[in-house]
């Protein structure tokens, strides 16, 4: 497949069944989609033999082309893998747990996207530390990582060229440490573009663009009960369900104390 403008790229884990794919399917069939587009589904983890019809079957009404992927390699290459097969001048990749929540989506995306000087946008964002928050078996692995705050496009949904992609240095991980070293870590995604010079930015339900300073108010992720959110995944949905004090627990992670805020963002603290 050849597409002289935007590919959407799905990436349906297999082992977790075709629910969480029923599931995306529904929602982007209910939210228009705002842009015209392509769409590649990145299918990975199949064993050896196993029948996709049920799959298929999920993805019934979606014009797409189906990819079959390796196991291996965790998301973030699977995504790249996905561009080398299939040539667009942009990109978008969603991950499995992802739903569609907003109309317009994916062109709201895609029109900050083509602004002068962006690089990178997202559904959301975070100035989570792996160097600040490591549990005690990672902390070896600090020195990857700058400390909080640490703003980073969360890679659930992401867009970006495919002259940025194919500029970055962009390892295939197969393990979870490599994975958050590429999404948030000193040589990651996100630094790597800044480092061009060019800007991170969030896309909003509402379809404004918000800066890293912007972030948690932009109530995509962990603050503001996700009311602006265009895309949901496994980890906006714990946040939704969770209990108070989870609740605050998670947004701390997100984007710490409000004196923490408050100093990242160069602003009085509170009181």
């Amino acid at each position: 497949m050849t597409s002289a403008g935007l590919c959407l790229v799905y990436l349906a884990w297999a082992p977790l069944g075709p629910e969480p794919v029923a599931r995306f399917v529904e929602s982007y069939r209910r939210h228009a989609a705002g842009v015209e587009h392509v769409v590649a589904v990145a299918l990975k983890g199949l064993r050896a033999g196993q029948d996709r019809s049920p799959w298929e079957r999920a993805l019934a009404g979606v014009s797409h082309e189906l990819l079959e992927m390796p196991g291996s390699v965790l998301d973030l290459g699977s995504y790249h893998q996905a561009a080398e097969r299939v040539r667009a001048e942009r990109y978008c990749f969603v991950n499995t747990g992802s739903e569609v929540l907003g109309e317009g989506w994916l062109g709201h995306l895609d029109r900050h996207l083509r602004h002068a000087g962006v690089g990178l946008v997202g559904a959301a964002g975070s100035y989570e530390s792996a160097y600040s928050a490591a549990p005690r078996p990672l902390r070896p692995f600090r020195r990857d990582f700058d400390p909080f705050p640490n703003p980073h496009i969360r890679t659930n949904g992401f867009a970006l060229t495919r002259d940025v992609l194919t500029s970055l240095d962009w390892p295939l991980p197969r393990r979870k440490l490599e994975a958050w070293r590429l999404e948030s870590g000193r040589r990651g995604i996100s630094a790597q573009v800044r480092e061009r010079g060019l800007e991170l930015v969030v896309v909003g339900r509402d379809g404004h663009a918000y800066p890293p300073a912007r972030w948690r108010e932009s109530a995509t992720f962990r603050s503001g009960d996700q009311l602006n959110q265009m895309l949901g995944d496994n980890r906006t949905r714990e946040y939704r369900t969770a209990a108070p004090g989870r609740r605050l627990q998670l947004e701390r992670m997100a984007w710490g104390t409000p004196e923490r805020q408050a100093e990242a963002l160069g602003r009085e603290p509170p009181g």
